[in-house]
């Protein structure tokens, strides 16, 4: 049971078109180097996190202004008991929006979240890059594959996703990335935040400059894919 959830009460960006509130679970399977979330990604839950029945509460106290709930992390789909939770969240008559990498194809299908934001770290043989050492690296492959055909063939709404970390992904990863994508609803760029990285190393490594991310954008349009590009 998740019984400790991070919230941010209002969030006009992480749910499109919808206010939302925005719950953040603990736990990761990714170590990506860049992450800006690192306490969610390993023990211990933050001190801050609320207790799963006062989150509740706030949210029917809140229904009448939130247009949906966003489940981020770490990763959600890591914890068993997620559907319970979504569960709860639309009995408040609230749709619910999932953060995924990706990596649980079974749990998102069953699930049907009402929305899906789920990333796309860099192009597959690149992924690697943000596993922990030892991963099984073709094997998660496969998952996010199987979880890209879910999304792209299910009807569910989604929005694909990557951050452009240099040293991660870079323009030419997207030859790879684009044929994998193809019939996906739309697609998110966001451009690297360097404040707070889960390894310290990757607060040195400058962001992209706009015009780096505006030319992957373009690649993906000219391949029919509807892009939007967030410069952070």
């Amino acid at each position: 049971m998740i019984r400790r959830l991070g919230l941010v009460k209002t969030s006009l960006i992480d749910y499109p078109g919808k206010v939302a509130a925005v719950l953040f679970t603990p736990g990761c399977n990714f170590r990506c180097p860049y992450c800006h979330n690192p306490e969610l990604v390993q023990g211990p839950v933050p001190e801050d996190f609320i207790a799963f029945d006062e989150i509740l509460r706030f949210l029917e106290k809140r229904r009448p202004v939130l247009g949906g709930v966003v489940i981020t992390g770490g990763e959600p789909l890591l914890h068993r008991n997620i559907g319970n939770l979504l569960t709860a969240i639309r009995e408040l008559g609230l749709p619910v929006k999932i953060d995924t990498n990706g990596s649980f194809p079974e749990v998102l299908e069953n699930l049907r979240p009402d929305f899906v934001a789920m990333d796309i770290k860099t192009s597959f043989s690149n992924y690697p890059r943000v596993l922990s050492p030892g991963a099984k690296a073709e094997e998660l492959v496969e998952q996010i594959r199987r979880s890209l055909k879910i999304l792209i063939q299910s009807g569910i709404p989604h929005q694909l996703r990557t951050t452009m970390v240099p040293g991660i992904v870079d323009e030419k990863d997207f030859d790879d990335i684009i044929p994998e994508v193809q019939g996906a609803d739309s697609y998110l760029l966001s451009g690297y935040r360097n404040q707070r990285t889960l390894d310290s190393a990757w607060s040195d490594v400058d962001p992209y400059n706009p015009e780096v991310l505006e030319a992957v954008a373009q690649k993906l349009r000219s391949a029919g894919i509807p892009t939007k590009l967030r410069n952070n």
